[in-house]
């Protein structure tokens, strides 16, 4: 890995650009996504959701590839992953991404979110961001990276990126009963700028001014 793929987050962790052989990228993607897995990947048997997830972080050219992530990485561990990128990109990968589900799937997918239309109508409609933000897609931490700062080093980290593509705001969703991740994104300095509300979740969009 090439220094400038690493930026320190403390004495001990880094932010390193994510590797597809990453053992953890794809169950920390899973983490992330809550119920949205499910429609995602067809089916709510844990070995087909944890499979589906892990073929897209391997693969390239969809929204939950490695491409787009970064791991924090704490004595060799992965402990947290962010991923993130222009909202207009983000957009642009939908369909690469129903693809890519679809030759995994066939037509159990479109059976799955037939059954679970409401599930299916909730990720379809989503809006996340503007189309001047760059936007936090997912974050996820592993239970045992609790107290260490992960989560605050990785939002920082994407915040840079950010900055570097020229974006003046950064943005996510975050569920309105998630207290604690609401609580850590107002200290870092998000707003809650609207509500989405769809049959299937309730949730807040945040944004921040970039300075």
């Amino acid at each position: 890995m090439s220094k400038t793929n690493i930026v320190k987050a403390n004495p001990q962790t880094a932010i390193l650009k994510a590797s597809p052989e990453s053992e953890v990228g794809g169950k920390l993607t899973e983490m992330a996504l809550d119920y949205m897995k499910f429609s995602l990947a067809g089916s709510r048997e844990p070995a087909v959701i944890n499979r589906t997830f892990q073929k897209l972080w391997k693969a390239r050219n969809n929204r939950f590839s490695h491409e787009h992530a970064y791991e924090a990485v704490r004595d060799g561990t992965t402990l947290g992953m962010i991923m993130c990128y222009p909202t207009t990109l983000m957009n642009k990968l939908a369909m690469p991404t129903f693809s890519q589900l679809f030759d995994l799937h066939k037509w159990e997918l479109i059976a799955y979110n037939l059954r679970h239309f409401k599930e299916f109508y909730t990720m379809v409609t989503l809006k996340e961001g503007e189309q001047d933000e760059y936007h936090i897609g997912t974050i996820a931490t592993l239970p045992e990276s609790r107290g260490l700062g992960v989560g605050t080093e990785l939002i920082r980290h994407a915040e840079k990126q950010a900055k570097l593509q020229g974006f003046a705001k950064s943005s996510l969703t975050v569920k309105k009963e998630n207290a604690g991740a609401i609580k850590l994104y107002e200290r870092l300095g998000y707003q809650k700028v609207g509500e989405i509300n769809k049959p299937a979740v309730s949730m807040y969009r945040m944004s921040k001014v970039l300075v």
